[in-house]
């Protein structure tokens, strides 16, 4: 009996002792933790210029109140999370990393590179894929690293992805809206509607107007310059001219073009809330 609770007593022991150097591993040295492949955080990068070779320059912004745009001839709003997936690359771990002067670059596609990002003044750029485990060699100054391959085809989707979905600013407040065969305009009594029509509530109206002033669209696109639609007129409180667009398509999905930035935003199924007011036959599914 005694002997058989010595023998438990040394298994306990043993499991202890197992359990120490699984966890400690004792005599095993921590491997130190790789560096990014820039010096930048995340937070610091407030320009991003992506040279690629099947379009054009992409160059984003960001300005003092922290929101993000893209650099036009007409500055477009940006969506801040997509640019958020590209500033990720400021604090990317490579998975392995190399001398610039041990490799042939010309093989990497690396001289010169495939596509570039040049975020702030730090060059990141991107050659061909690792055959095995597909990773992406990417050159940053005097070092090759190889990382997940989750950025370049971002860098290569046309500006329009980058371009915020909702139609009007964040905030912005609604003065008046003009639509083909009605209007609305704030006053201190409310909201006017003309041609007036007794039927027809005030939340219907403040609910029409929260249609617009908060609609975002499924997607958005370049505009077709050929095609000219219907005019839809926004007027923005505390701004002199008003917001222009035009209605390309009515159905099987409500298409509107923003004519001065030359982008299309397809709205789904929301024409009848957003161009009529009849209420009943507003069929919003997302």
């Amino acid at each position: 009996m005694k002997s058989r609770w010595i023998v438990n007593l040394l298994l306990l022991l043993a499991i202890v002792i197992l359990g120490v150097v699984a966890r400690f591993e004792p005599g095993i040295e921590t491997p130190t933790a790789k560096p990014a492949i820039t010096s930048l955080a995340q937070t610091d990068v407030h320009r991003i210029h992506i040279n690629r070779p099947i379009r054009d320059d992409l160059v984003l912004v960001r300005r003092t109140s922290g929101h993000w745009w893209l650099e036009r001839s007409t500055p477009l709003s940006a969506d801040d999370f997509k640019v958020r997936a590209l500033t990720r690359m400021a604090e990317q771990k490579p998975v392995r990393s190399y001398p610039a002067d041990d490799l042939d670059l010309a093989a990497l596609q690396l001289d010169p590179p495939y596509a570039t990002a040049i975020l702030n003044d730090t060059a990141v750029e991107f050659g061909n894929l690792e055959p095995i485990d597909d990773l992406r060699y990417v050159r940053v100054g005097d070092q090759i690293h190889l990382i997940p391959d989750s950025y370049l085809q971002l860098m290569e989707t046309d500006f329009t992805q980058f371009v915020r979905n909702r139609l009007l600013e964040k905030g912005a407040r609604i003065a008046a809206l003009r639509l083909p065969g009605f209007s609305l305009t704030h006053t201190d009594q409310g909201w006017q509607l003309n041609p007036a029509q007794e039927d027809i509530g005030t939340d219907t109206l403040q609910a029409f107007i929260d249609s617009w002033q908060d609609a975002s669209s499924l997607n958005v696109q370049a505009a077709d310059p050929d095609k000219v639609g219907e005019r839809v007129e926004v007027r923005l409180e505390g701004l002199d001219r008003p917001v222009i667009f035009q209605i390309i398509s009515r159905a099987p999905e409500l298409v509107l073009t923003r004519p001065d930035y030359a982008i299309q935003y397809r709205m789904g199924n929301r024409g009848e809330a957003m161009l009529t007011l009849d209420a009943t036959k507003a069929d919003v599914k997302d």
